[in-house]
């Protein structure tokens, strides 16, 4: 398979108020990505985070209503059942410094968001259910070949 390449960079300020994981979706749509990397930082006025427990194969989240500074934002966008997919993780930081992270789940809502989408050239990935990941959307070996 063909290795990915740069073919844009987008920088944006996200939406006060709004969902994150809403707003990266809006963005990665009205910009036609397909295929792209995610970065950023910021603060969320409340934030969900979730680890995804392996043996009973379901995500536990994790709200905090406060105040989160959002240390680091990294993830991919690639396709799921057709469609763009932001799959974000998130490094948070309370008032004490506390670091928590885990999954981007629905309920962050941004104060502050800074992000970079690098949206690349190339064949797009596409997420199928897997047994061995306890039934995740993960990336199709056959289409994630860069081995």
């Amino acid at each position: 398979m063909e290795d990915a390449h740069v073919s844009r960079v987008i920088i944006r300020r996200l939406e006060p108020g709004r969902d994150l994981l809403d707003e990266l979706s809006r963005v990665v749509r009205e910009n036609d990505i397909r295929l792209g990397l995610l970065s950023g930082i910021g603060a969320l006025k409340r934030a969900a985070v979730g680890m995804f427990e392996q043996e009973r194969r379901q995500y536990r989240t994790t709200t905090f209503d406060e105040e989160m500074e959002l240390c680091a934002l990294a993830g991919n966008v690639s396709l799921k059942d057709g469609a763009p997919f932001c799959h974000v993780h998130l490094t948070l930081a309370d008032r004490e410094g506390r670091a928590f992270g885990g999954h981007a789940m629905p309920g962050c809502i941004i104060f502050v968001a800074e992000v970079a989408i690098l949206a690349l050239e190339g064949p797009p990935l596409a997420r199928v259910p897997h047994d061995e990941a306890g039934g995740l959307a993960v990336w199709a070996r056959e289409n994630a070949g860069r081995e």
